[in-house]
């Protein structure tokens, strides 16, 4: 029942009105990385508030850890780190190459206190000069990491994508992105592993606050049983690429361990299978 209802939401995005279009990049992947890279060189040379604000713009968002716009956090100078490094380790960009997330292992410190470290995870859209500028960006915290994590950096496989002609169709298409989180998030409800083992691919990838990342579903739904971890989740506002194959949703959640509650946000990337159905391949959750 769970893969039917799965597959009909992904048949409805592909109804419609649509013609095919294709972009010639072939490494757009190469420059969302590059302005990673950049904004973190930015960040050791002149600082991590000017690293931000050079690849902010008004409708930048960070989790702070609750959703904050660019402008107020950006008043909040205490709040930003005196130093912070990090690394994409993992990164995809959609077929329209305008939209694409990075993520990885961060570290970051104030002066006079200890290091910190954590996951960071930053979507990323193309403004109308064709600048990557951070749409959202949020860190999940955990303990010194132990293992080295290899770099995945992808670029589509093709740049064929349908075209969308309207709003309206364009709505129905993340419509189907806010149903296929609320569904996941029905069945975590009813039972995590069942969920998990539904929606997630072979390769995703989960943050945990006070936990390295686990990759792979059967090392996920293993790390979870042993954890004794619980999660629920509530979305409240998705967006969708407009080459149509990746998909972003954020929310709340709250992560059970024994008799310990802990109230989190979550941010999840959605990716269109080739059976037509929609599984998380980043699942992030950080505290409040």
């Amino acid at each position: 029942m769970f893969r039917f209802i799965l597959v009909a939401l992904s048949m409805i995005a592909f109804l419609g009105n649509t013609v095919w279009a294709q972009q010639e990049s072939s490494d757009q992947i190469n420059q969302l990385v590059s302005a990673e890279y950049n904004m973190g060189v930015l960040a050791t040379n002149r600082g991590v508030l000017a690293a931000y604000k050079n690849y902010s713009d008004e409708s930048t968002v960070f989790f702070t850890p609750a959703p904050t716009q660019a402008e107020i956090y950006f008043k909040s100078k205490a709040r930003v780190p005196d130093l912070m490094t990090w690394k994409p380790v993992y990164a995809k960009v959609s077929k329209s190459n305008e939209w694409g997330f990075t993520t990885g292992p961060i570290s970051w410190q104030n002066v006079g206190y200890k290091k910190k470290y954590g996951e960071y995870f930053c979507l990323w859209k193309l403004d109308r000069k064709g600048e990557w500028k951070i749409a959202y960006r949020a860190i999940s915290e955990h303990g010194a990491p132990t293992e080295h994590v290899p770099a995945i950096l992808e670029s589509p496989v093709d740049n064929k994508y349908r075209k969308s002609r309207s709003k309206a169709r364009l709505k129905q298409r993340e419509d189907i992105i806010l149903s296929t989180d609320q569904l996941f998030s029905t069945i975590l409800k009813a039972d995590n592993q069942t969920a998990f083992k539904e929606f997630l691919t072979d390769y995703a990838r989960i943050y945990i606050p006070g936990y390295t990342p686990v990759i792979g579903i059967d090392d996920i739904r293993a790390f979870l049983k042993k954890a004794d971890i619980n999660i629920e989740s509530t979305e409240h506002k998705v967006d969708r690429t407009y080459s149509g194959e990746l998909a972003y949703s954020q929310g709340d959640a709250i992560i059970r361990q024994g008799n310990k509650v802990t109230k989190c946000y979550y941010i999840r990337i959605w990716e269109l299978q080739e059976d037509s159905m929609w599984k998380v391949s980043v699942d992030m959750y950080f505290e409040k």
